[in-house]
């Protein structure tokens, strides 16, 4: 081999039929001119031999040239002509189209195609030519518009100008580009599918995803948005979080519903407003199916149904009201109270009855101080007089946050009475008479 090889180099220049190496080693079987016949029938893609490609960038990860590609090299054994080596492979531009019967053409994965005749191996998107019949073409025809979400998909910031754009573009249709156009700078990365991630010359990046996306961070992941985001899924959204979700909002929160909106709670439900609380429905139901129902106001409660009636009942106790103050009940029409036992008034004053007629129906005695007890299912149960002497009832709430923007709430430091407050609070904050 030294002496015909060393010594006497034969160089050549040729055709690449097949890259599929047995062994992997990125070999390829080149037809070289006026050194292999043009027949394939004299000598076929098959007996070739495999060239080795000798990589100036020392780096073994290297991309075989596809079928079709000129190269040029070297017998390391001269005129013997049966160990090639590869050093390179050179761009052209194909006239003829690919004849797989003939020689320096390939069988398979033909190359050029017949749309590149008299086009460049040099890609579409490094010379900034024919962009119509490359992917950038759809990306324009596939961008979507949310109207009325007032944003779209921008536009493909493409603009690239020979010789700044570096591709790689793969047979199948997967491209990698970059950028270095002046004032156009961008970053491509394109999956045949139509996905792809592209950074345009401001620093914009755009994500597009044809098919599914999964992702999973194993440890921590934090996400900061300095401007507004924009969020649209126009399928079913499932969000669950297996620990504590915390969500602050420093502005206004605006939940906008156009179904139905059920909240499910195992535990407790707490709501603290620093300003108005407000409900509107067509109709509201509210129920307290373990323990007590508490309304409590600092100032007045207004109960009022503006066409039916109002009912309030107490299915296995009694209803007890007490007022500070006067107790007034008003009737447009008739006044009815309805009792299955006894009626009982008490006063520590006069008793005045206005109208032309009183009348008294009763069989038995007018008691006058019955005392405050009741028979519930046959047992006297003592009731509590409506004194204001019930056990406290506090909110269970600590101050609402204070507001981060224009108006702020102002609250008061000194705690104000309440009838459910002790006793001693109570006479404490408005003395009354010793009979209360």
């Amino acid at each position: 081999m030294a002496e015909n090889g060393f010594r006497n180099l034969l160089w050549f220049m040729g055709v690449v039929e097949d890259r599929r190496d047995p062994r992997k080693m990125g070999r390829v079987r080149v037809r070289c001119f006026d050194i292999h016949p043009d027949s394939k029938e004299d000598v076929p893609t098959e007996t070739l031999p495999w060239a080795i490609p000798v990589i100036g960038s020392y780096d073994i990860n290297y991309k075989p040239p596809i079928e079709g590609s000129w190269v040029f090299g070297f017998f390391l054994d001269g005129a013997d002509a049966q160990h090639p080596m590869l050093l390179g492979v050179m761009p052209g531009m194909p006239t003829t189209a690919v004849n797989t019967a003939l020689g320096f053409n390939a069988a398979s994965d033909a190359n050029p195609h017949p749309v590149s005749s008299y086009q460049p191996d040099i890609s579409r998107l490094a010379r900034g030519e024919d962009i119509g019949e490359t992917h950038v073409a759809g990306k324009f025809i596939n961008q979507e518009h949310c109207p009325a979400y007032s944003w779209s998909e921008p536009s493909p910031p493409y603009n690239a100008e020979y010789p700044y754009n570096k591709v790689q573009e793969t047979e199948s249709g997967h491209v990698f580009e970059m950028d270095d156009t002046p004032g156009s700078e961008r970053i491509n990365m394109h999956h045949a599918s139509g996905t792809f991630t592209e950074i345009g010359p401001t620093g914009t990046r755009v994500n597009k995803i044809i098919g599914d996306e999964v992702t999973i961070i194993e440890k921590n992941g934090k996400i900061m948005i300095n401007g507004t985001a924009d969020v649209v899924v126009k399928g079913t959204c499932n969000v669950t979080v297996e620990s504590d979700c915390n969500l602050t909002v420093d502005g206004s929160l605006n939940t906008k519903v156009h179904g139905d909106y059920n909240l499910n709670v195992a535990g407790g439900i707490y709501m603290n407003s620093g300003d108005i609380f407000s409900q509107k429905s067509s109709a509201i139901r509210q129920e307290a199916f373990l323990d007590n129902y508490n309304v409590f106001a600092n100032k007045s409660v207004y109960i009022q149904a503006q066409k039916d009636n109002i009912h309030i009942y107490a299915n296995t106790g009694f209803v007890s009201a007490y007022a500070n103050t006067d107790v007034r009940i008003e009737s447009g029409a008739n006044t009815y109270f309805d009792a299955a036992g006894k009626t009982n008034i008490k006063a520590t004053g006069n008793i005045a009855v206005e109208g032309a007629k009183i009348d008294l129906n009763t069989s038995g005695a007018v008691e006058v101080d019955p005392g405050f007890t009741t028979i519930l299912n046959g047992v006297d149960v003592p009731r509590v007089k409506p004194s204001g002497k019930q056990p406290a009832f506090r909110p269970l709430f600590g101050n609402p946050p204070d507001r981060k923007f224009p108006i702020e709430t102002k609250l008061e430091d000194e705690p104000y009475p309440s009838f459910t407050d002790p006793p001693e609070l109570w006479r404490d904050t408005h003395p009354l008479g010793e009979d209360e």
